[in-house]
């Protein structure tokens, strides 16, 4: 069974002097950034020495409402945002998976990243219209599918919760 721990991390942008407290994903104690970052450098890349960090960065810890609802997959989009874009925009770049929630456990499989593959007309987009368009995803296969203990997840996610509370006060 997978573990996860949900942490609020600083995001720095060393270009624009600024530092963003988010919530950052890490699952079996590896950050999930680092682990799209090495799936993206395969495919983009022959060259396996270096590991460029993917432009992803978790949610700000001001959206944690939406956070919150993602995590438990009541989803804005057809897949439920794990990532966003380090402008802070899911609309601009994200990683997404299917969530599912089941009496022991919850699963998150088919990780996809909705603009990377070539033009995608929108994340709102079902997955089988894009690709008729002409999309084509990139393949996460090789990571996940992600299985929690059901009791664990609830746990971790009420926990960071409660810290993003404890900081607003």
């Amino acid at each position: 069974m997978d573990t996860i721990k949900f942490v609020i991390e600083n995001y720095i942008n060393e270009e624009f002097d600024y530092a963003l407290p988010t919530i950052n994903i890490y699952i079996n104690d590896r950050d999930l950034i680092d682990l799209i970052s090495e799936v993206e450098h395969k495919l983009f890349t022959a060259d396996r020495e270096t590991i460029v960090r993917s432009s992803y960065i978790g949610y700000e810890t001001v959206n944690f409402e939406r956070f919150h609802r993602e995590m438990q997959g009541l989803k804005t989009y057809p897949r439920s945002v794990l990532l966003t874009c380090t402008c802070t925009i899911p609309e601009c770049n994200c990683i997404m998976a299917d969530i599912s929630i089941e009496a022991q456990t919850v699963t998150w499989s088919g990780l996809k990243s909705p603009w990377l593959g070539g033009a995608t007309p929108n994340a709102f987009m079902e997955e089988a219209e894009a690709q008729a368009l002409g999309w084509q995803p990139l393949s996460y296969a090789g990571l996940g599918p992600f299985v929690f203990d059901r009791e664990q997840y609830f746990s971790a996610l009420e926990e960071i919760i409660s810290e993003i509370q404890r900081q607003k006060l």
